[in-house]
């Protein structure tokens, strides 16, 4: 009880503090909270909000759009959003350099377990989606020590289907994939809170799943919420703040400081003036999108293109590698008419006009191509091991039986200098998007592999990807 009481006691302050007197007042309009006094003013961001459970799954937007490192972002209470390249993505909050959260509030959650990550399915299967339901049906139960945790079924039911697949009929695998664009896979067994057995936790590469005995509800742990509190300093548990001590996130907000942010030179490209102040608009324009990779632990990057032919989106789960770490790389189709072929490649970045693959060196991004079998939606998944250091430039493309081809889609990504010193990044980092609704995302976790399979997909969303639309 006393927990319970602490937890919600964390959640009345941080609404208490969003609903003060407002230094810009809130305006009466579409996408406006009064539960927190922030509006969703960027209408991608309130798309992607829209299709994705809204409340139910992100909880209320909790900042205004501002720039962080070189993005632009707005924090829910229960996750951060970014847009790169036009398109939305979600920040891993979770990432060991943003917030690893283990312990807040005297909750202490489960770490993240290697086991359970050695276990999960591999990408490149070609049931890749029945697997990852299979996994998290196994890993993550609706029962646990005799208790209704419903972690499989909040997983499962997470995108609102009638919503994302308004007017079509929803595929089983999309569902899984969108889903898994939310939560990313477990990785951690279901544990009981170590101060209260009525508190069971469960750990996913992007949130914290929480059941409540008392109240019998499964929710997301509010993590947009305790990064907030890590950046501004309010409501900020002292357990969280001590892990949190000698982090670049770690009281930054400054009223009246250059950009309201302590220490620039720690997050660069940020611009926070008025970010945690109730009201609307955005805190400064858009910033243009930046030339080099973003730093560790933020997201991975995307860029769009019009061009004739299918729609397409490439997708990396990690954009900055050290030499001989596996990535997965996943590229989605869709036309109209059937699809002949999709294919990628990685080209050296200041060759990325280049037609042909002669521009890298690296044997693992040579091009690959996959038989869409003359389907009208596919997708494939490559895990490969770049060795070469250098920035590229990762492309996909695909063709119609029509034999309209459409124009290359490009992120950056980078293999780190042998004697780089900075620390790898680890985990998912976002998900792919079409045109209209939303696209999957890929996890990281499982073993290399060098099949390549196909998914069916529809539907449109964030993530770590560059589109294409005809």
């Amino acid at each position: 009880m006393k927990r319970l009481a602490v937890l919600t006691a964390f959640v009345v302050v941080s609404l208490f503090a969003a609903l003060a007197p407002p230094s810009t007042p809130t305006q009466a309009q579409a996408g406006c909270f009064p539960e927190t006094g922030f509006c969703i003013t960027n209408q991608q961001f309130a798309e992607y909000f829209r299709l994705r459970g809204g409340v139910r799954i992100m909880g209320y937007p909790i900042s205004r759009s501002f720039t962080l490192e070189g993005f632009e972002v707005q924090f829910f209470q229960r996750v951060i959003l970014q847009l790169q390249g036009g398109q939305v993505q979600r920040l891993n909050i979770l990432d060991p350099n943003v917030m690893p959260m283990t312990r807040a509030n005297q909750s202490v959650f489960p770490g993240p377990d290697p086991a359970i990550a050695s276990q999960a399915p591999q990408v490149g299967s070609s049931d890749y989606a029945r697997q990852v339901v299979e996994f998290v049906r196994r890993v993550a139960p609706d029962t646990f020590n005799g208790q209704p945790v419903g972690f499989f079924n909040l997983f499962n039911t997470t995108v609102p289907v009638d919503i994302a697949f308004a007017g079509q009929t929803p595929n089983p695998d999309l569902v899984t994939l969108l889903n898994l664009e939310i939560w990313g896979l477990p990785t951690s067994n279901p544990a009981p809170d170590p101060g209260n057995g009525g508190f069971i936790y469960q750990r996913f590469q992007r949130g914290i799943m929480h059941y409540q005995a008392q109240s019998g509800a499964t929710e997301g742990i509010l993590v947009g919420e305790y990064l907030k509190s890590v950046i501004t300093g309010r409501s900020l548990p002292p357990d969280l703040a001590a892990d949190m001590a000698g982090s670049r996130f770690n009281a930054q907000y400054s009223p009246g400081a250059p950009g309201w942010t302590a220490r620039p030179g720690e997050l660069q490209g940020t611009d926070m003036t008025n970010a945690f102040e109730p009201g609307s608009g955005n805190v400064t324009p858009p910033p243009a999108q930046p030339t080099q990779p973003p730093a560790a632990g933020t997201v991975t990057p995307t860029a769009t293109a019009a061009a004739a032919g299918p729609t397409v989106t490439i997708q990396v789960d990690d954009d900055l590698i050290d030499p001989g770490q596996s990535i997965s790389i996943t590229v989605i189709a869709r036309y109209a008419t059937a699809i002949d072929w999709l294919e990628f490649d990685g080209i050296e970045s200041e060759n990325n006009n280049e037609n042909d693959n002669d521009a890298s060196d690296d044997p693992a991004l040579a091009r690959q191509r996959f038989d869409c079998d003359d389907r009208t939606e596919c997708a494939n998944v490559w895990s490969v091991s770049p060795t070469r250091p250098g920035r590229y430039t990762l492309r996909a493309r695909a063709e119609g039986t029509d034999d309209v081809r459409s124009e290359w889609v490009t992120i950056p990504f980078r293999v780190r200098d042998i004697g780089a010193t900075s620390t790898p990044t680890t985990g998912p980092s976002v998900t792919p998007t079409t045109a209209a609704t939303s696209a999957p995302t890929s996890a990281p976790t499982s073993t290399p592999t060098s099949a390549a399979t196909a998914v069916p997909t529809s539907a449109s969303a964030p993530a770590a990807t560059a589109t294409t639309t005809p």
